[in-house]
């Protein structure tokens, strides 16, 4: 990717939890939340992450943003002014000031929002932070709740008096309210009705094209995904096993997870007739997990050099990237899109 679209550029980001036992809490291990992970986000993209709940996305969003402190790794972020910075080797006092370059989407509206701040304060707490005050931190906030669909006359409610998808959009404009470069939106419509997310994820590209907006957008939900996103990556038990074009994935996984993943996806035509690949076995422990690769012990194509080798995340064809030893030779089923 050329080095003046790259926004986010993190690399052989880990995220290790210790493992402690006993009175003196000793050490004994480490769950791999985040295990070795890399890839490139282009200013304006919208990037999926996707995998099975416990594969380490939120976790990763998080780190990103260092509201969890990675264990090893570089979190490179272009600055509105152009520099590039190492978000992790910033202290406090300049973590600070960048926090109006990136922000987060919270998954759950409900406990995201204090019930004790109106929906005016609530919006305009990162503007207070930073210092804004008067007519300018008030016209900022309305201009916001107007943008994102809120009735600037409810301003001074509280989240209460608010349904989900409000107080997602409430929870959305507060995110908006820096013009940040880059945001992580965290299952922000997981919480929510279908006809809600429906409005939300609309909400979500209307703002992405009028803003230019950056979004590492985490999900779980294949079909979510394939509606906002421009590129996808799957997690694995803290890995990223495969990264492509959304249109490409989906039509042609290179990866077997991938393939699972796909094949759970409802189909719009009930011509279409395939029954869902029922991976055998249990999610691999990331506080254990096997040798080689760590999607083998569940894989239908599995030989003895998995078992042995961890296969890198390789480029398969042009911008289409996978960890799998075989995925060259696979043909794998995906779906229309």
């Amino acid at each position: 990717m050329p080095a003046d679209d790259v926004l986010l550029d993190v690399k052989s980001l880990c995220k290790y939890f210790p493992i402690e036992k006993g009175l003196i809490r000793r050490v004994v291990g480490h769950v791999k939340a985040v295990d070795d992970v890399s890839f490139q986000l282009r200013a304006g993209e919208i990037l999926g992450l996707v995998g099975e709940s416990g594969c380490g996305k939120t976790t990763l969003g998080r780190c990103i943003l260092r509201a969890i402190e990675p264990t090893s790794g570089e979190i490179k972020l272009k600055t509105h002014s152009g520099e590039v910075v190492d978000v992790t080797k910033l202290n406090k006092e300049q973590l600070r000031k960048l926090r109006r370059e990136m922000n987060m989407i919270f998954q759950d509206p409900f406990s995201s929002l204090s019930p004790r701040m109106t929906v005016l304060d609530i919006i305009g707490e990162p503007l207070w932070a930073q210092g804004v005050r008067g007519k300018a931190y008030e016209d900022r906030v309305k201009e916001l709740a107007d943008i994102v669909g809120l009735n600037v006359g409810h301003l001074n409610r509280y989240p209460n008096a608010f349904s989900g998808g409000q107080r997602q959009r409430i929870g959305i404009a507060r995110t908006l309210t820096t013009n940040p470069n880059l945001i992580i939106a965290d299952e922000p419509v997981s919480a929510l009705d279908v006809s809600i997310q429906a409005q939300i994820l609309n909400l979500l590209q209307d703002l992405q094209e009028e803003f230019g907006l950056t979004i590492l957008f985490v999900a779980h939900d294949l079909s979510v995904v394939e509606h906002i996103t421009d590129r996808v990556a799957v997690m694995y038990v803290g890995k990223i096993v495969e990264l492509s074009e959304t249109e490409e994935l989906y039509l042609q996984p290179k990866h077997p997870y991938t393939e699972a993943l796909l094949s759970a996806v409802p189909k719009p035509d009930p011509g279409l007739k395939s029954e869902p690949i029922v991976l055998q076995g249990e999610v691999a422990n990331p506080a254990s997990p096997p040798s080689g690769c760590y999607f083998h012990p569940r894989c239908r194509y599995a030989q003895e050099i998995c078992t042995q080798q961890a296969p890198p995340l390789e480029e398969v064809s042009p911008g289409h990237y996978a960890a799998c030893h075989f995925a060259d030779e696979l043909s794998l089923e995906g779906v229309p899109v």
